[in-house]
């Protein structure tokens, strides 16, 4: 099928995964005209036979969710993209990305984070991808927005006009998250808000940070030429002054309101690459310890590089008046719907770097006027 009369392919997509970013990711597939969405795969019973229209909270569109897999493949989609949850099952949905691949099916996932960049993705799982794309003659991407287009993209764009580079960092400020994501279970579980002092948060102790912010710091150490003497974890918390009124209720005085973790490849006992990260609830006091981005209310990203030149270079998300998506999830979803032209285009294989760019000229009659 062409787009606009034009010679552009449209390209058919089955779509995987139905959580919160999976959602924005089913609803942008269907608005696309370069895309056509011919099925969409659930895993829970309950939302079999759902349109897969008003699954991402539009009208019906005529296309059935199914949970069965072998009505999927009987499709024979250009490609599957895969934002099912691979929490707590990341072999899981490594099989199930294999699975598609073998059957000659290219794949675009949000997924398995450290498979944003392959070469420091977990051995078993690049040996597992790049087997069954041989196999399948198929290719597979994996992006996102952090880690993904914002931590490889982006640098990769800034640092073609560096010359010495003596220091690399990527700052990411996850301000008062208590608004932006109240989610208690997550924010209590995950990252430890309103646990006691001396807690760990579970995204240190069960080890995530390293296994999915390494790809980035070993991605950009790559491609500035340089070899890490190692990878150095360096993590704080704050306790709440006073007991702190929150999106998600009290934080009590005493108890984690807010905390800071960084991943630094070390050359020579220096931090030469680094990702930090900041994250607090409202009305956290911030540590003069702390650098701050230029607006200090507002979350961001901050990318730092010491050199000949030196560089700094800030990235925020605008939440819209009109759409209550949080903006991050919404940009982590098109970074995936975007890849989908190229991927289908490219060669078989595993790709291995970020692409160049996104496939979005299609959607011009979609864009906004009214500015």
């Amino acid at each position: 099928m062409m787009v606009d009369g034009s010679t552009r392919q449209v390209h058919r997509v089955v779509h995987v995964g139905t959580g919160l970013t999976g959602t924005q990711a089913l609803r942008a597939v269907i608005d696309d005209p370069a895309l056509e969405l011919v099925g969409l795969k659930v895993s829970t019973a309950d939302k079999a036979g759902m349109d897969a229209g008003r699954l991402s909270g539009g009208p019906d569109i005529g296309v059935s969710a199914t949970d069965d897999l072998d009505a999927i493949l009987a499709l024979e989609p250009d490609c599957v993209l895969y934002c099912a949850s691979a929490v707590r099952r990341e072999a899981e949905a490594i099989a199930d990305i294999a699975g598609y691949l073998e059957a000659g099916i290219n794949v675009v996932t949000i997924s398995t984070i450290p498979m944003v960049y392959p070469a420091a993705a977990p051995r078993e799982w690049q040996d597992a991808v790049h087997a069954a794309a041989g196999k399948g003659n198929s290719t597979f991407y994996a992006t996102g927005a952090e880690p993904g287009f914002i931590s490889l993209n982006i640098p990769t764009a800034l640092l073609a006009g560096a010359g010495a580079v003596e220091s690399y960092r990527m700052d990411e400020y996850a301000i008062d998250l208590d608004k932006s994501y109240p989610i208690w279970d997550v924010l209590h579980e995950s990252m430890g808000f309103g646990k006691p002092d001396g807690h760990v948060p579970a995204r240190i102790a069960a080890g995530k940070v390293n296994h999915d912010w390494e790809t980035v710091v070993r991605y950009i150490a790559d491609i500035l030429g340089l070899t890490l003497d190692s990878i150095d974890l360096d993590w704080e918390t704050l306790l709440a002054p006073e007991d702190l009124t929150t999106a998600i209720g009290v934080i009590q005085q005493g108890t984690i309101c807010g905390h800071r973790w960084q991943l630094a490849g070390m050359v020579g006992g220096r931090p030469a690459v680094a990702v930090q990260y900041f994250a607090t609830v409202s009305s956290t006091p911030w540590p003069p310890s702390w650098p701050r981005p230029s607006r200090h209310d507002q979350g961001g990203m901050v990318i730092r590089v010491q050199g000949r030149p030196s560089m700094c270079a800030e990235l925020y998300f605008e939440q819209s008046p009109t759409d209550r998506v949080n903006p991050g999830v919404a940009a982590t979803a098109m970074a995936a719907v975007n890849a989908i032209p190229a991927v289908v285009e490219a060669p078989a294989g595993v790709l291995s770097d970020p692409l160049a760019g996104p496939s979005i000229v299609t959607r011009q009659s979609r864009m906004i006027t009214d500015w």
